[in-house]
């Protein structure tokens, strides 16, 4: 795309647009005169510069942290529920895919209400509603009534408030904070997220092998309370909405058919859906591999947690996303090629840097593919697209029932790693058909 008409497309109004900024932050200039962030003081150009500039972005950075510590808690203990109930593999496969099949089905239509509706009430709904249902699992666990089918219907649930609340609370993000900052604020709000999952999956693995699943549920509502509190004081700046009501597909004609979103699109698309999925399967390898159990499954979750924040923060600290898809598609190649060598691993010591190393790719080329597709859309149409692009969420638990189904047979590490060297041939194929991608 020319560079005049990608300044069009991303220019939205300014001064008086970030009521919230702190008092020393100068009003950025939204458009192609702000592509560079304003010289200031050594605070203001640092990798933490959106969340100490602008207080109103804090606060949902701080509540997006607290809701993601409890969905990784809730995932965490929901796979090794799974697991302890089945002793299958496979299910816990299908518990993942029933989570993220409503991705699939509801972030379109989703993304189209998203550009209707008031943002952050809805997101507050979704919070309250998955406190509601982490206490009510919390309850069928602790009280010893759990089967196998409630996980498939906790899974389900949940995964239906999350593909409404995540393109919610990414849409929301452009809205507090200037162009110049988006891409550093997009990739706190991935750090961020990311740094839950050094926590969340450490503390629910403690918290299970010391209480037992029941209260790793409770834990999670306890952080959506929190997080629901700190969102509810978000004031975010009036923003025009659609006269008529938005088709549910726009979405999806919009990234359809026009290359440069196409391209990012896909490049998302192919390792979450051939390599992501080896999280869900790391209780496996925590129980049956590695021989480390339930404590030492939070250990594997943070520190490819640990990889992730630094990956997210690399990205935060450049700012600028121009020129930097082909990066992205080597990242993605080699991020194939790591998984593959941390499947076949049967040391301790060995995983866990790998473990890191694979976060931080992953993670990188994650956020910087989020930051390139915000910049690229403007606020009327954004809700719709990222409901769309959220439905690579979808595709994790999509590609982990073929790869759960796959590790019955031939055991979990050659199902991984047969993933990750398709995501890795896969993403190089892409990267040399598609012209509009390697240009961005």
């Amino acid at each position: 795309m020319a560079r005049s008409s990608f300044s069009a497309q991303t220019s939205v109004a300014t001064a008086g647009a970030f009521p919230n900024a702190a008092p020393d932050a100068e009003p950025a200039t939204v458009g192609e005169a702000a592509s560079e962030p304003p010289v200031g003081s050594r605070r203001e150009r640092g990798v933490f510069g959106a969340v100490i500039r602008y207080p109103v972005f804090r606060l949902l950075w701080f509540g997006a942290m607290a809701a993601s510590a409890g969905q990784w808690m809730q995932q965490v203990a929901l796979g090794w529920l799974a697991l302890g109930l089945t002793d299958s593999p496979s299910f816990v496969g299908i518990v993942t895919f029933t989570a993220g099949v409503p991705f699939l089905l509801i972030a379109p239509p989703g993304g189209a209400l998203i550009d209707r509706v008031d943002r952050r009430r809805l997101l507050l709904g979704c919070q309250a509603a998955a406190a509601v249902l982490a206490s009510l699992v919390a309850v069928d666990v602790i009280g010893g009534w759990v089967e196998p089918w409630h996980l498939l219907l906790a899974a389900f649930a949940n995964g239906s408030l999350q593909a409404l609340l995540a393109p919610t609370q990414q849409s929301l993000v452009p809205g507090l904070v200037p162009r110049a900052d988006l891409t550093n604020a997009i990739g706190l709000m991935s750090a961020g997220q990311n740094m839950t999952r050094v926590a969340g999956p450490s503390l629910a693995g403690v918290l299970i092998g010391l209480a037992g699943v029941g209260p790793a549920f409770l834990l999670q509502a306890l952080m959506l309370i929190v997080a629901f509190a700190l969102v509810r004081r978000v004031v975010v700046p009036p923003r025009q909405v659609p006269t008529s009501l938005p088709r549910i597909f726009d979405g999806v004609a919009l990234v359809a058919g026009r290359p440069d979103l196409r391209g990012l699109f896909l490049l998302a698309s192919i390792p979450t859906f051939f390599v992501f999925p080896y999280i869900s399967f790391l209780n496996v390898f925590a129980r049956d591999i590695l021989d480390i159990g339930a404590q030492g499954l939070g250990l594997l979750m943070a520190a490819s947690g640990l990889g992730a924040v630094i990956g997210s923060l690399l990205v935060a600290a450049r700012r600028r996303t121009e020129g930097i898809a082909r990066g992205l598609i080597k990242l993605t190649v080699v991020y194939g090629a790591v998984i593959a060598a941390i499947s076949f691993s049967r040391s301790l010591w060995l995983t866990l840097p790998l473990l890191v190393l694979a976060g931080l790719l992953g993670s990188s080329f994650m956020s910087a593919n989020n930051a390139l597709l915000q910049h690229r859309v403007t606020d009327e149409i954004r809700g719709r697209v990222m409901g769309v692009y959220f439905l690579t969420w979808g595709l994790m638990p999509l590609g982990a029932l073929p790869m759960g189904l796959l590790a019955d047979l031939v055991g979990a590490p050659t199902a991984v790693a047969t993933g990750a060297v398709v995501s890795s041939v896969l993403a190089a194929g892409l990267g040399a058909c598609s012209r509009s991608l390697r240009s961005l």
